[in-house]
């Protein structure tokens, strides 16, 4: 098993962009890795109660639904 700290930078500016990470973070979470999200700059704003919702990227799922899997899954979230 393996350490990661994904890392996005990316927040309501850029929604395709602001998924990656999440979607990065389940990912490595099934395959049994450790696994932070560290969002930072812009992507600190999705932190926020409420932020992730209507944010959805171009052929991606839903902000919102991968968010509550993150943090259903006890992933940990780090905010700078």
């Amino acid at each position: 098993m393996a350490r990661f700290v994904i890392a996005g930078s990316k927040g309501t500016d850029d929604p395709t962009m602001a998924t990656l990470p999440f979607i990065a973070s389940e990912a490595a979470h099934e395959q049994g890795h450790e696994v932070v999200l560290w969002l930072q700059a812009e992507a600190v704003v999705l932190a926020k109660k409420g932020m992730v919702d209507g944010i959805q990227g171009v052929g991606l799922p839903a902000l919102k639904v991968l968010a509550n899997t993150i943090l259903s899954q006890g992933i940990p979230l780090w905010e700078c």
